[in-house]
């Protein structure tokens, strides 16, 4: 409804001399900050009020905090030290000795040059148990005698603030209303009244507008679906948005090994990006800026995930770095909303400057997008280890009379982008029934690499002995990875049925085959992953259940299908990849794209990873209850299927769509529960006509 009201606004209902008031909070946290680094500026960050004549006579404070003292004061409490003493061969004899807080109430004001500054009312003084205490009077006159004017001589610099929004307002603005803004931006002020709030004090910054002309009334046009090129500007914009996400997460992952942080962090992220998956899916013409939604959406979480960070003190000393970053972007979307007939739109050099605020010594772009595997990522949430992966397949050179593969078509490399029908193989290309694994072990070591444009063929008895021309480049598995070292048999026989299942596309006539191969590798995959992942041995069934029931409602148990004849990887409208539907977006930089698409092995040990991580986090969830594996499923899939903040969506409220995704995903859980199992063909037909894919 906001957003509906900011964007519906015209543009005469604000004319020439118009003053809008932008409200400005500095929250508590962040003048805690400001104030230790221009008076706390110890080593251990204290501040040394007073020294007296030897080693025995001092006063010292430590770790200030403001609060909101009520009506038009704030209160500031330290930690102090006071010692009049003397010293006597080397050992302090100190008549008066006190350790406790100050406590003191100030009134805040701006002085010349847009400076914040506090005038103290009244000081307390209390013992380490928060118990008001006295002190003899010389010792309580000194404390006011240093501590007032420290605290007094403190200032909060309004100037950098209000440079930096206007800098942002300048950005943020589309080239048709560039001087709209800038004439706006240059009559920015503060008002000299502030407030007391309950987070921070509260400044008011006055923008006086320019005139804007009345827009003659008319019939508004039904908008134009977008062109090709809008659309590809759209999804530069929120890759734009993502990009910029993950660096101000890692900046703030960096920060210090908070396991709060970090899956706070992690729900953000994946959140943000189901959101993003879902804008790629309705690009819509003259609606409101995408980015802007997002960041509507996700900023304020954002900015309570930082404030908690820093409350606990787990952000070093980059809290005000961060705390910062949080108050510019707080400051433009409060002079958007209160000037939208500006027609400001956040733009990539907002978020750039943005970003140079947190980390004002990172060089690189922040806004860079690529789909390649991000090890720092992997490692900041707890993805240590690396899925399983098929071995490469022998080349031509090294499988001397094995059928190759033909070479690609340069023309035909790109996944379909809709949802794939199954139709039987032409009788050329027809995909017989995969072979069993056999009972040897593959070997670990790598073969030798194929040729540029030469597609590997398979070993003798294999089903891939048929040629098949591909998609993508017959190589990309192998090119890319190489197995990791094999531990046990399961291992062994994971990656042979992952051999055996190469591109293996299901027909009437190696269902049953496919079927028992397929199974065994989802439970031989959700077992290593139960290792892992460290699953405990309560939740272990209901997680093998989990993996096969997700994989069933997701893709049909179907990693590859045919599309005009050749074998491609199973890929949603949406974007989601193969047997375990692992979106490219959502999951970006946590796994290797191509492999998701060409590897079976690769990506049910992707969704098996993706399913413990979330169900672990769910599981101690107090909305579940400790005794409910069917719950505990049921969210996990829920988070799975639409991120981690819709985990309870099937016991409340939810759309249409949401509701029959989770009451199917429900049954099968179900079914396989009861013994029941998929009948892959039929389910298959279905696929791409039910909601979810």
């Amino acid at each position: 409804m906001l957003l509906a009201l900011l964007w519906s606004l015209p543009a005469h209902a604000q004319t020439a001399g118009t003053v809008v008031r932008v409200p400005l909070t500095i929250d508590y946290l962040t003048l805690g900050e400001a104030l230790q680094r221009q008076i706390y500026t110890q080593p251990d960050g204290s501040a040394v009020l007073w020294t007296g004549s030897d080693s025995c006579q001092y006063l010292v404070a430590s770790n200030p905090v403001f609060s909101s003292g009520g009506n038009s004061d704030v209160k500031l409490e330290t930690q102090a030290r006071l010692s009049l003493g003397m010293s006597v061969g080397g050992t302090c004899i100190s008549p008066l000795s006190w350790k406790g807080i100050i406590e003191a109430e100030a009134r805040p004001y701006i002085a010349r040059g847009m400076m914040l500054r506090f005038h103290v009312t009244d000081v307390n003084l209390y013992d380490e148990q928060h118990q008001k205490t006295l002190i003899a009077g010389r010792g309580f006159d000194l404390i006011k005698r240093y501590f007032i004017p420290g605290f007094e001589g403190f200032g909060f610099d309004l100037n950098p603030a209000t440079r930096e929004l206007a800098a942002l307002g300048e950005e943020a603005a589309p080239p048709e209303v560039a001087e709209r803004v800038r004439a706006a931006l240059a009559t920015l002020r503060v008002e000299p009244v502030i407030k007391v709030l309950p987070n921070g004090v509260g400044a008011t910054l006055d923008v006086t507008l320019p005139f804007v002309a009345t827009p003659v009334p008319g019939v508004t046009p039904t908008p134009a679906p977008l062109s090709p090129a809008e659309v590809a500007a759209f999804q530069k914009t929120l890759d734009q948005w993502d990009a910029f996400l993950v660096f101000a997460i890692k900046q703030l992952g960096e920060a210090r090994k908070d396991p709060i942080l970090r899956d706070q962090l992690f729900k953000l992220l994946l959140d943000s990006r189901y959101r993003l998956v879902a804008a790629l899916a309705n690009p819509a013409s003259g609606g409101p800026d995408p980015v802007r939604i997002l960041f509507l959406h996700e900023w304020r979480r954002l900015g309570e995930i930082i404030r908690a960070a820093a409350h606990r003190g787990t952000l070093g000393n980059r809290s005000l770095e961060f705390l910062s970053f949080i108050s510019a972007g707080d400051a433009l979307f409060a002079l958007d909303e209160a000037a939208p007939a500006l027609g400001m739109r956040i733009s990539a050099a907002d978020l750039r400057r943005l970003a140079r605020i947190m980390a004002p010594g990172v060089k690189t772009d922040p806004l860079a997008f690529s789909y390649s595997e991000d090890p720092e990522l992997r490692r900041m949430f707890g993805f240590t280890g690396e899925p399983l992966h098929e071995a490469p397949a022998p080349s031509a050179a090294a499988a001397p009379g094995t059928a190759g593969v033909s070479s690609p078509s340069n023309a035909a490399t790109s996944a379909p982008t809709t949802s794939p029908a199954l139709t039987p193989a032409p009788a050329a290309s027809r995909v017989p029934t995969p072979a069993r694994p056999r009972s040897a072990t593959p070997s670990a070591s790598p073969a030798p690499s194929p040729a540029r444009d030469a597609a590997p063929s398979a070993a003798p008895s294999s089903w891939l002995e048929i040629p098949i021309r591909l998609l993508s480049p017959a190589s990309a598995c192998a090119a890319e990875a190489r197995p990791r070292a094999l531990k046990d048999a399961a291992v062994h026989n994971l990656i042979a049925l992952g051999n055996s299942l190469r591109r293996a596309v299901v027909t009437d006539g190696n269902a049953r085959v496919y079927h028992e191969q397929m199974r065994e590798l989802l439970e031989l995959s959700a077992q290593h992953t139960l290792v892992t992942e460290r699953v405990p041995a309560r939740y272990r069934a209901m997680y093998q259940r989990l993996v096969k029931s997700v994989a069933w409602q997701e893709s049909c148990w179907r990693q590859f299908v045919l599309k005009d004849g050749h074998v491609t990887w199973l890929e949603s409208s949406t974007g989601d990849i193969g047997l375990m539907q692992v979106n490219r977006r959502v999951w970006r930089g946590f796994y290797n794209i191509r492999m998701l698409e060409w590897d079976v092995v690769y990506n049910a040990g992707a969704g098996s990873e993706i399913l413990a991580h979330l169900m672990l986090d769910f599981s101690t969830s107090r909305d579940l209850g400790a005794d409910s594996p069917g719950a505990l499923a049921r969210s996990t899939y829920a988070a799975y299927n639409g991120g981690p903040s819709r985990y309870l969506r099937w016991r409340g409220r939810e759309s249409r769509v949401e509701r029959l995704v989770d009451r199917s995903f429900w049954g099968k859980y179900q079914a396989l529960a009861h013994g029941k199992t998929i009948d892959i063909l039929s389910c298959a037909a279905q696929w791409g006509k039910t909601p979810g894919h």
